[in-house]
């Protein structure tokens, strides 16, 4: 009886003949040698448990016809059976959604271990439980939604609160939902996670990598020895002491981290340095929510509307990603309005400028705690608030200029003229 199907396009027969003896009975392996219509190719022959894609689409134009496929729907598992040296950038391969790279040739042991975690994943697309799984947490078997949610915190720039915001999240949804939140400092060279919550960890993202082998099923058992446990009821995974060690971390290695934390939690909120790396691009792959941070200032602006257009042009899905204002005061020459019309409309949160962020930070406790009946903990709180039922609503109207409540009071008692450099241009 055929339980598996899997998938096999490659130009040589012999990888679809190397997997179906490292299966055994009970797989049908079906070969494919149409390495161009991969999308049509899916759907003529499927439906399947798992696609492997051979060495022939190791190239940028190769993965782009496989990250294809993610447009068209549910998509099977994806396998990438690779040289030893890829041509092909991590940002190609990210894209394709693929769940498991192996080296190719490899042994039998090596590639039935990757298709076995490759049908794993495709078991948890369609849970019977309701959606969902049983996983171990300190030692408790419990049950929670397959794969967290992941709020990722970036910005464009330096300074415009990324660590400040991702902390009082962390803290918010542990508060708000009694339910399992890691913290993930993924500024690798000079996070500041640790300092900001006065933590002293005893591990790092470093510690976690050096043991041997760093494979899923070691992640997935020792992931939470190397967590540290913040009074406020969240986790945090720290950054590596020095830059040194942050050099030693590859993308594919954070892929793979954020996988296993996806399992243990049900939010993951991930603060990030002010830059596009390939390390920021894999936490983006994992994203439920991008959280972009910007200032009203106009080298702030700029940069950000930069940054959305390339988030754009590398295919993050429009509706994931919100603008958080942060640092707002009145009479500086800028209009909000003006910003979220320059943003897209995307602004989901204003935060005004206030002297509690400082002292919070000095205090090691995020402001919801140590300053939760001020103007920022009841704007950090209000703006949050929304994250929890799924849907991100704009702080303003697309049409509207009006603003309500506290935000009308902050703005328009000194109502600045537009400003000539915020306006939309038809080049970026």
């Amino acid at each position: 009886m055929i339980s598996r199907r899997i998938l096999v396009i490659s130009r040589s027969p012999a990888l679809g003949r190397a997997i179906q003896a490292s299966l055994g009975p009970g797989y049908q392996v079906v070969t494919s040698t149409n390495v161009i219509d991969v999308v049509e190719e899916v759907q003529a022959l499927g439906p399947f448990d798992v696609l492997v894609a051979g060495p022939v689409f190791d190239s940028h134009a190769g993965m782009a016809r496989l990250a294809q496929l993610r447009s068209t729907g549910p998509v099977p598992a994806t396998v990438l059976a690779l040289g030893p040296r890829p041509k092909a950038s991590l940002n190609d391969i990210v894209r394709t959604g693929a769940i498991e790279l192996v080296e190719y040739p490899t042994s039998k042991r090596q590639l039935s271990a990757a298709l076995q975690r490759a049908f794993d994943i495709s078991d948890l697309s369609a849970p019977a439980n309701g959606g969902l799984m049983p996983v171990v947490a300190h030692g408790m078997v419990v049950e929670r939604p397959q794969f967290a949610e992941v709020f990722t915190v970036a910005s464009s720039s330096g300074g415009c609160g990324k660590t400040f915001y991702a902390t009082n999240l962390a803290c918010y949804l542990a508060a708000q939902t009694g339910q399992r939140v890691c913290l993930v400092d993924l500024d690798l060279q000079f996070g500041e996670v640790s300092t900001a919550l006065h933590l002293r960890p005893r591990f790092t993202i470093s510690d976690l990598l050096a043991r041997e082998p760093v494979d899923e099923d070691d992640l997935n058992e020792h992931l939470e020895d190397f967590l540290e446990e913040h009074e406020l009821g969240f986790s945090v995974l720290a950054a590596p002491f020095s830059p040194a060690e942050a050099d030693m971390i590859a993308p594919k290695d954070v892929y793979k981290v954020m996988g296993a934390l996806r399992k243990h939690f049900d939010y993951i909120v991930v603060d990030t340095p002010s830059q596009l790396s390939e390390v920021v691009l894999a936490a983006f792959d994992h994203s439920t929510k991008v959280l972009c941070m910007v200032t009203l200032d106009l080298p702030s602006i700029r940069n950000m509307r930069v940054f959305l257009s390339t988030l754009e042009k590398l295919r993050i899905n429009s509706d994931s990603i919100g603008v958080v204002l942060n640092k707002v005061e009145d009479d500086v020459g800028i209009n909000v309005s003006d910003v979220q019309d320059v943003l897209d409309n995307r602004i989901v949160s204003i935060l005004p400028y206030s002297r509690e962020v400082s002292r919070s930070i000095n205090k090691g406790k995020p402001a919801l705690v140590s300053a939760a009946n001020s103007d920022i903990g009841k704007k950090l709180s209000d703006g949050m608030h929304q994250f929890l039922g799924g849907e991100a609503t704009p702080a303003l109207g697309a049409s509207s200029t009006k603003e309500t409540g506290g935000f009308r009071r902050l703005m328009h008692r000194h109502r600045s003229p537009r400003v000539p450099e915020l306006e939309k241009t038809g080049s970026q």
